[in-house]
């Protein structure tokens, strides 16, 4: 079985219950929830200071925790914050234990109007494929608009790598295949077939996301 066939399967429905705004940041987290990490910069460019939190949920024991992103944008005077976004699927857990936390080795780098989320897929046992995916975003209106991404996997056995990077806004693709040991570097650039607009709730699980793969019918 491979790492991503561990995966949970992923919901969202602790997003549905968040307040809709609040007068300070820590008013948007939910009851069980704590702030995990907290981000500012100005997202929309109405130079106030809006955040971006990564929420950890309280859990007993060993169990591995969820986490949610959620984006608050800085509402106009007296101050206080407007919930514009929140995504409780990305950041995944896999409760088997067979993989290493998402944010053991991932960071969260806010940029003008945006931010990058790393996150790793580690495995402790069961599989020689680790990977690393970095998704950006950018706010465009109301939508949190995912417009780049970049999956960089290695076969820890034989030291194969697979590469590939799309741009949502130009639609590139460039698929890399290469062996870090040999050196040996095969690339491949091509465009999406298909290419919707993807805001932030939309996205499932950050293990498994694949903007290459045939859309279901």
């Amino acid at each position: 079985m491979t790492a991503r066939s561990q995966v949970a399967p992923a919901t969202d429905s602790a997003t549905a219950a968040l307040p809709r705004a609040g007068a300070t940041v820590e008013a948007l987290v939910p009851s069980g929830w704590s702030i995990e990490q907290r981000h500012e910069g100005d997202f929309n460019g109405d130079h106030r200071v809006d955040a971006l939190l990564l929420l950890r949920q309280q859990t007993a024991g060993s169990t591995p925790p969820a986490r949610m992103l959620l984006v608050a944008i800085a509402t106009q005077p007296p101050g206080g914050y407007q919930l514009l976004a929140a995504n409780a699927r990305l950041v995944p857990t896999d409760p088997s234990g067979r993989l290493e936390d998402p944010m053991a080795d991932g960071e969260i780098v806010i940029r003008r109007g945006g931010f990058d989320l790393k996150i790793g897929m580690m495995p402790t046992t069961g599989s020689y494929l680790a990977a690393t995916m970095r998704y950006r975003f950018r706010l465009e209106g109301r939508c949190v608009r995912l417009i780049g991404f970049d999956r960089n996997e290695t076969h820890r056995a034989t030291l194969e790598t697979r590469d590939v990077s799309v741009n949502f806004l130009t639609r590139a693709v460039v698929q890399t295949i290469g062996n870090a040991q040999s050196g040996a570097v095969q690339t491949r650039r091509g465009r999406l077939a298909a290419n919707p607009r993807r805001c932030l709730p939309d996205l499932t699980s950050g293990w498994t996301f694949d903007p290459l793969a045939p859309a279901s019918r």
